[in-house]
Protein backbone atom coordinates (compact mmCIF):
# COMPACT_ATOMS: atom_id res chain seq x y z
CA UNK A 1 0.00 0.00 0.00
CA UNK A 2 1.24 3.42 -0.77
CA UNK A 3 0.29 6.75 0.55
CA UNK A 4 -0.06 9.03 -2.39
CA UNK A 5 -2.83 12.39 -2.97
CA UNK A 6 -5.74 12.31 -4.90
CA UNK A 7 -7.80 15.43 -5.66
CA UNK A 8 -11.40 15.33 -5.74
CA UNK A 9 -13.12 18.33 -7.54
CA UNK A 10 -16.18 19.58 -6.71
CA UNK A 11 -18.26 22.06 -9.45
CA UNK A 12 -21.40 22.38 -6.93
CA UNK A 13 -21.97 26.27 -6.65
CA UNK A 14 -19.21 27.28 -8.65
CA UNK A 15 -19.45 28.83 -12.29
CA UNK A 16 -16.10 31.02 -12.84
CA UNK A 17 -13.81 29.57 -9.96
CA UNK A 18 -13.04 26.58 -9.10
CA UNK A 19 -11.93 24.91 -5.59
CA UNK A 20 -9.41 21.58 -5.75
CA UNK A 21 -9.71 19.30 -2.61
CA UNK A 22 -7.11 17.53 -1.34
CA UNK A 23 -7.46 14.28 0.37
CA UNK A 24 -4.89 11.93 0.86
CA UNK A 25 -5.94 8.03 0.46
CA UNK A 26 -3.88 4.88 0.72
CA UNK A 27 -4.16 2.85 -3.13
CA UNK A 28 -3.42 -0.49 -3.39
CA UNK A 29 -2.17 -0.11 -7.23
CA UNK A 30 -1.91 -2.06 -10.03
CA UNK A 31 -0.03 -5.34 -10.54
CA UNK A 32 1.17 -5.26 -13.70
CA UNK A 33 4.95 -5.11 -14.26
CA UNK A 34 3.85 -2.94 -17.27
CA UNK A 35 2.69 -0.30 -14.36
CA UNK A 36 5.93 -0.76 -12.09
CA UNK A 37 7.04 -1.09 -8.64
CA UNK A 38 4.11 0.17 -6.66
CA UNK A 39 6.11 3.94 -6.78
CA UNK A 40 4.42 6.84 -7.61
CA UNK A 41 7.43 8.54 -9.89
CA UNK A 42 8.05 11.78 -11.08
CA UNK A 43 10.73 11.88 -13.54
CA UNK A 44 14.02 14.16 -12.33
CA UNK A 45 14.06 16.00 -15.50
CA UNK A 46 10.61 17.29 -15.30
CA UNK A 47 11.12 18.08 -11.58
CA UNK A 48 14.08 20.69 -12.05
CA UNK A 49 12.50 22.59 -14.90
CA UNK A 50 9.78 24.97 -15.53
CA UNK A 51 7.63 23.12 -18.10
CA UNK A 52 6.97 26.06 -20.99
CA UNK A 53 3.91 26.54 -23.17
CA UNK A 54 5.75 26.50 -26.82
CA UNK A 55 4.17 25.10 -29.85
CA UNK A 56 6.26 23.41 -32.66
CA UNK A 57 4.76 22.76 -35.94
CA UNK A 58 6.18 21.29 -38.75
CA UNK A 59 5.09 19.92 -42.59
CA UNK A 60 4.41 16.64 -43.20
CA UNK A 61 6.18 15.67 -46.79
CA UNK A 62 4.73 13.13 -48.66
CA UNK A 63 2.91 11.21 -45.83
CA UNK A 64 6.35 10.95 -44.00
CA UNK A 65 5.15 11.41 -40.19
CA UNK A 66 8.65 9.66 -38.73
CA UNK A 67 10.41 13.24 -40.74
CA UNK A 68 8.07 15.59 -39.47
CA UNK A 69 8.03 13.86 -35.93
CA UNK A 70 12.04 13.74 -35.48
CA UNK A 71 12.42 17.12 -36.37
CA UNK A 72 9.67 18.14 -33.78
CA UNK A 73 11.08 16.27 -30.86
CA UNK A 74 14.47 17.51 -31.98
CA UNK A 75 13.09 21.68 -31.50
CA UNK A 76 11.51 20.36 -28.33
CA UNK A 77 14.42 19.28 -26.72
CA UNK A 78 17.57 21.36 -28.32
CA UNK A 79 14.97 24.51 -26.15
CA UNK A 80 15.33 22.81 -22.73
CA UNK A 81 11.88 20.28 -23.96
CA UNK A 82 11.57 16.86 -22.45
CA UNK A 83 13.89 13.94 -23.69
CA UNK A 84 12.31 10.85 -24.44
CA UNK A 85 14.14 7.80 -23.15
CA UNK A 86 13.41 4.82 -20.63
CA UNK A 87 15.83 6.01 -18.07
CA UNK A 88 13.83 8.93 -16.97
CA UNK A 89 10.82 7.89 -18.51
CA UNK A 90 10.24 4.02 -17.76
CA UNK A 91 6.59 3.44 -19.03
CA UNK A 92 4.79 5.39 -21.62
CA UNK A 93 0.76 5.43 -21.79
CA UNK A 94 -0.01 6.61 -25.19
CA UNK A 95 -3.45 8.04 -24.95
CA UNK A 96 -4.73 8.20 -28.85
CA UNK A 97 -8.29 9.78 -30.21
CA UNK A 98 -10.69 7.39 -32.17
CA UNK A 99 -13.95 8.45 -30.97
CA UNK A 100 -15.02 9.38 -34.55
CA UNK A 101 -13.35 6.69 -36.45
CA UNK A 102 -12.94 5.43 -39.12
CA UNK A 103 -14.10 8.68 -40.24
CA UNK A 104 -11.71 10.69 -38.22
CA UNK A 105 -9.13 9.18 -35.58
CA UNK A 106 -5.69 9.00 -34.76
CA UNK A 107 -4.27 7.72 -38.24
CA UNK A 108 -2.15 4.16 -37.88
CA UNK A 109 0.83 6.24 -40.12
CA UNK A 110 0.76 8.67 -37.19
CA UNK A 111 0.66 5.93 -34.55
CA UNK A 112 3.21 3.67 -35.94
CA UNK A 113 5.76 6.56 -36.72
CA UNK A 114 5.79 7.62 -32.96
CA UNK A 115 6.26 4.06 -31.93
CA UNK A 116 9.07 3.71 -34.24
CA UNK A 117 10.77 6.75 -33.00
CA UNK A 118 10.20 5.54 -29.03
CA UNK A 119 11.90 2.33 -30.19
CA UNK A 120 14.37 3.81 -32.05
CA UNK A 121 15.45 5.32 -28.13
CA UNK A 122 15.36 2.18 -26.73
CA UNK A 123 11.59 2.04 -25.33
CA UNK A 124 10.67 -1.86 -26.07
CA UNK A 125 7.42 -3.25 -26.45
CA UNK A 126 6.32 -4.08 -22.62
CA UNK A 127 7.31 -0.22 -22.13
CA UNK A 128 4.78 1.41 -23.94
CA UNK A 129 0.67 0.98 -24.49
CA UNK A 130 -1.97 2.41 -26.04
CA UNK A 131 -5.21 3.59 -24.07
CA UNK A 132 -8.95 5.29 -25.54
CA UNK A 133 -11.65 5.10 -23.52
CA UNK A 134 -14.09 3.08 -26.00
CA UNK A 135 -13.45 -0.33 -27.14
CA UNK A 136 -15.35 -0.16 -30.20
CA UNK A 137 -14.09 3.17 -31.36
CA UNK A 138 -10.35 1.28 -30.99
CA UNK A 139 -12.02 -1.45 -33.13
CA UNK A 140 -13.19 0.76 -36.19
CA UNK A 141 -9.99 2.61 -35.93
CA UNK A 142 -8.13 -0.69 -36.75
CA UNK A 143 -6.26 -1.00 -33.04
CA UNK A 144 -8.20 -3.14 -31.15
CA UNK A 145 -8.49 -7.21 -31.76
CA UNK A 146 -11.59 -8.72 -31.42
CA UNK A 147 -9.66 -11.57 -29.50
CA UNK A 148 -10.79 -11.66 -25.92
CA UNK A 149 -7.53 -10.93 -23.85
CA UNK A 150 -5.26 -10.42 -26.70
CA UNK A 151 -5.46 -6.81 -27.55
CA UNK A 152 -2.59 -5.85 -29.08
CA UNK A 153 -1.07 -3.16 -31.76
CA UNK A 154 2.02 -4.14 -32.57
CA UNK A 155 2.88 -6.26 -29.52
CA UNK A 156 1.77 -3.27 -27.58
CA UNK A 157 -0.99 -3.87 -25.51
CA UNK A 158 -4.51 -1.89 -25.89
CA UNK A 159 -6.67 -0.75 -23.12
CA UNK A 160 -10.08 0.06 -23.17
CA UNK A 161 -12.27 1.10 -20.28
CA UNK A 162 -13.55 -2.17 -20.51
CA UNK A 163 -10.70 -3.81 -18.91
CA UNK A 164 -10.16 -3.38 -14.85
CA UNK A 165 -6.52 -1.11 -15.17
CA UNK A 166 -8.24 1.37 -17.15
CA UNK A 167 -9.44 3.13 -14.26
CA UNK A 168 -9.34 3.26 -10.57
CA UNK A 169 -11.43 2.98 -7.59
CA UNK A 170 -9.99 5.63 -5.65
CA UNK A 171 -9.27 8.24 -8.33
CA UNK A 172 -12.40 9.87 -9.65
CA UNK A 173 -13.46 13.42 -10.06
CA UNK A 174 -16.78 14.24 -8.12
CA UNK A 175 -19.24 16.29 -9.58
CA UNK A 176 -22.63 17.44 -8.23
CA UNK A 177 -24.09 17.56 -12.37
CA UNK A 178 -26.45 14.64 -12.90
CA UNK A 179 -25.69 11.88 -15.30
CA UNK A 180 -26.59 11.46 -19.26
CA UNK A 181 -30.44 9.37 -19.53
CA UNK A 182 -27.52 6.62 -20.81
CA UNK A 183 -25.19 6.53 -17.71
CA UNK A 184 -28.45 6.78 -15.11
CA UNK A 185 -29.80 3.46 -16.85
CA UNK A 186 -26.91 1.87 -16.39
CA UNK A 187 -26.43 2.63 -12.99
CA UNK A 188 -29.84 1.18 -13.00
CA UNK A 189 -28.83 -2.34 -14.52
CA UNK A 190 -25.37 -2.19 -12.13
CA UNK A 191 -26.98 -1.76 -8.85
CA UNK A 192 -30.42 -2.21 -9.31
CA UNK A 193 -31.13 -2.51 -5.50
CA UNK A 194 -29.06 0.41 -4.09
CA UNK A 195 -30.18 3.61 -4.29
CA UNK A 196 -27.45 4.67 -2.23
CA UNK A 197 -24.88 3.55 -4.55
CA UNK A 198 -26.26 4.80 -7.50
CA UNK A 199 -26.29 8.06 -5.95
CA UNK A 200 -22.73 8.05 -5.28
CA UNK A 201 -21.94 6.51 -8.31
CA UNK A 202 -23.51 9.03 -10.35
CA UNK A 203 -21.34 11.80 -9.30
CA UNK A 204 -18.07 10.66 -9.87
CA UNK A 205 -16.41 10.48 -13.12
CA UNK A 206 -13.42 7.57 -12.73
CA UNK A 207 -10.35 9.05 -14.33
CA UNK A 208 -7.74 7.04 -16.76
CA UNK A 209 -5.69 6.47 -13.86
CA UNK A 210 -3.57 4.26 -16.06
CA UNK A 211 -1.63 6.57 -17.82
CA UNK A 212 -0.36 8.50 -14.88
CA UNK A 213 -0.10 5.75 -11.78
CA UNK A 214 3.27 4.28 -11.21
CA UNK A 215 6.11 5.31 -13.09
CA UNK A 216 3.78 5.45 -15.94
CA UNK A 217 3.77 9.32 -18.01
CA UNK A 218 1.83 10.02 -21.10
CA UNK A 219 2.09 11.31 -24.87
CA UNK A 220 -0.95 12.68 -25.92
CA UNK A 221 -2.14 11.90 -29.63
CA UNK A 222 -5.54 13.92 -31.09
CA UNK A 223 -7.07 15.17 -33.93
CA UNK A 224 -8.87 18.40 -33.92
CA UNK A 225 -12.77 18.45 -33.73
CA UNK A 226 -15.02 21.60 -33.45
CA UNK A 227 -16.53 21.48 -30.31
CA UNK A 228 -19.55 24.13 -29.67
CA UNK A 229 -19.24 24.02 -25.73
CA UNK A 230 -15.47 23.80 -25.70
CA UNK A 231 -14.72 26.10 -28.83
CA UNK A 232 -12.02 22.51 -29.38
CA UNK A 233 -12.05 19.39 -29.02
CA UNK A 234 -8.47 18.77 -28.86
CA UNK A 235 -5.53 17.83 -27.22
CA UNK A 236 -6.93 18.94 -23.44
CA UNK A 237 -9.92 17.48 -23.98
CA UNK A 238 -8.80 14.11 -25.53
CA UNK A 239 -7.38 13.56 -22.18
CA UNK A 240 -10.28 14.35 -19.94
CA UNK A 241 -13.69 14.23 -21.06
CA UNK A 242 -12.42 11.84 -23.77
CA UNK A 243 -11.15 9.61 -21.48
CA UNK A 244 -13.45 9.54 -17.86
CA UNK A 245 -15.91 7.66 -17.85
CA UNK A 246 -19.79 9.04 -16.98
CA UNK A 247 -18.56 11.87 -18.99
CA UNK A 248 -21.65 12.73 -21.57
CA UNK A 249 -23.45 15.19 -18.37
CA UNK A 250 -20.90 17.72 -19.23
CA UNK A 251 -20.32 17.83 -22.50
CA UNK A 252 -23.53 19.82 -23.29
CA UNK A 253 -23.16 22.25 -20.91
CA UNK A 254 -21.41 25.43 -22.02
CA UNK A 255 -19.58 26.73 -18.79
CA UNK A 256 -19.42 23.04 -17.04
CA UNK A 257 -18.01 21.83 -20.19
CA UNK A 258 -14.59 23.64 -20.29
CA UNK A 259 -14.46 23.85 -16.74
CA UNK A 260 -14.66 19.75 -16.44
CA UNK A 261 -11.97 20.04 -18.97
CA UNK A 262 -9.44 22.39 -17.23
CA UNK A 263 -9.90 20.80 -13.82
CA UNK A 264 -9.36 17.49 -14.45
CA UNK A 265 -6.03 18.34 -16.44
CA UNK A 266 -5.09 20.05 -13.89
CA UNK A 267 -5.12 17.32 -11.16
CA UNK A 268 -1.41 17.50 -10.50
CA UNK A 269 -0.91 13.57 -10.56
CA UNK A 270 -2.11 14.17 -14.49
CA UNK A 271 -0.59 17.46 -15.03
CA UNK A 272 2.90 16.27 -13.80
CA UNK A 273 2.77 12.84 -16.05
CA UNK A 274 2.69 14.33 -18.94
CA UNK A 275 5.47 14.16 -21.70
CA UNK A 276 4.01 15.47 -24.94
CA UNK A 277 0.53 16.78 -26.42
CA UNK A 278 0.91 16.71 -30.74
CA UNK A 279 -2.10 17.20 -32.96
CA UNK A 280 -2.27 15.82 -36.71
CA UNK A 281 -3.94 18.29 -38.57
CA UNK A 282 -3.91 15.95 -42.27
CA UNK A 283 -7.94 15.10 -40.82
CA UNK A 284 -9.81 17.96 -38.95
CA UNK A 285 -13.73 19.04 -38.68
CA UNK A 286 -13.96 22.47 -38.28
CA UNK A 287 -17.83 22.16 -37.62
CA UNK A 288 -20.81 20.31 -36.36
CA UNK A 289 -20.39 20.97 -32.56
CA UNK A 290 -18.62 17.17 -32.21
CA UNK A 291 -20.87 15.04 -34.19
CA UNK A 292 -19.11 13.84 -37.27
CA UNK A 293 -19.96 15.22 -40.22
CA UNK A 294 -18.18 14.40 -43.68
CA UNK A 295 -19.35 17.84 -45.16
CA UNK A 296 -17.13 19.65 -42.69
CA UNK A 297 -13.56 17.48 -42.35
CA UNK A 298 -10.63 19.48 -44.24
CA UNK A 299 -7.08 18.86 -43.90
CA UNK A 300 -3.63 20.73 -43.57
CA UNK A 301 -0.04 18.34 -43.79
CA UNK A 302 0.53 19.96 -40.51
CA UNK A 303 1.79 18.08 -37.50
CA UNK A 304 1.76 20.24 -33.63
CA UNK A 305 3.32 19.05 -30.64
CA UNK A 306 3.64 20.97 -27.28
CA UNK A 307 4.18 19.94 -23.50
CA UNK A 308 1.16 22.04 -22.62
CA UNK A 309 -2.13 20.64 -24.44
CA UNK A 310 -3.66 23.74 -23.41
CA UNK A 311 -1.34 25.91 -25.72
CA UNK A 312 -1.37 23.42 -28.56
CA UNK A 313 -5.36 23.54 -28.43
CA UNK A 314 -5.16 27.75 -28.82
CA UNK A 315 -2.63 27.05 -31.59
CA UNK A 316 -4.68 24.72 -34.12
CA UNK A 317 -8.25 26.93 -33.50
CA UNK A 318 -6.69 29.46 -36.41
CA UNK A 319 -7.19 26.33 -38.41
CA UNK A 320 -10.72 25.92 -37.64
CA UNK A 321 -11.61 29.14 -37.65
CA UNK A 322 -10.36 30.05 -41.13
CA UNK A 323 -12.22 26.78 -42.75
CA UNK A 324 -15.96 28.39 -40.99
CA UNK A 325 -15.26 31.52 -42.58
CA UNK A 326 -14.93 29.77 -45.91
CA UNK A 327 -18.77 28.37 -45.44
CA UNK A 328 -19.74 31.46 -43.65
CA UNK A 329 -20.08 30.11 -40.07
CA UNK A 330 -19.39 31.99 -37.10
CA UNK A 331 -15.80 32.60 -35.64
CA UNK A 332 -14.91 30.89 -32.06
CA UNK A 333 -13.34 33.83 -30.52
CA UNK A 334 -9.59 32.92 -28.54
CA UNK A 335 -10.56 35.37 -26.20
CA UNK A 336 -14.69 34.29 -25.54
CA UNK A 337 -13.64 30.83 -24.91
CA UNK A 338 -13.50 29.69 -21.27
CA UNK A 339 -11.65 26.63 -21.76
CA UNK A 340 -8.46 29.50 -22.02
CA UNK A 341 -9.73 31.55 -19.96
CA UNK A 342 -10.47 28.50 -16.57
CA UNK A 343 -6.52 27.03 -17.58
CA UNK A 344 -4.95 30.04 -17.02
CA UNK A 345 -7.02 30.90 -14.11
CA UNK A 346 -6.16 27.90 -12.45
CA UNK A 347 -2.36 27.93 -13.23
CA UNK A 348 -2.13 25.85 -16.44
CA UNK A 349 -0.63 28.56 -18.52
CA UNK A 350 -1.58 31.76 -20.33
CA UNK A 351 -2.27 30.69 -23.80
CA UNK A 352 -1.46 34.53 -25.04
CA UNK A 353 2.08 33.77 -23.86
CA UNK A 354 2.44 31.24 -26.53
CA UNK A 355 5.45 30.93 -28.80
CA UNK A 356 5.12 29.34 -32.23
CA UNK A 357 8.26 27.28 -33.83
CA UNK A 358 8.18 26.63 -37.64
CA UNK A 359 10.58 23.90 -37.74
CA UNK A 360 11.86 23.28 -41.58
Amino acid sequence: MNKIFHRIVNDQARVYYFLLFLTCLKVQLFNSSLFGDGKDEISESLMVRERPLDVFQSEIRENNYINALKKLFSASESRGGVVLDPENFPSIGIKIKTRMAPGLQVSNRFLDAVLDILRFRGYSSEQIFLADRDSISLKNAGFYSTIPKHNTYRNHLVFSSSDERYYHKEWYYDSSMPPSLHDRTKFFIDFPFNRERRLQEERKSYLPSLLFLKNVFWINLAVAVDSINIGIDGAAANVTTGAISNYNRFLDRGTIAPATVTEILAIPELWDKRTYSIIDLSRFQFANGGQFDAEFIAGIPLLLLSENPISLDRVVLPSLNKERKKMGLAKRNEEDLLLFKYASEIGLGDVKNTKVFNVK
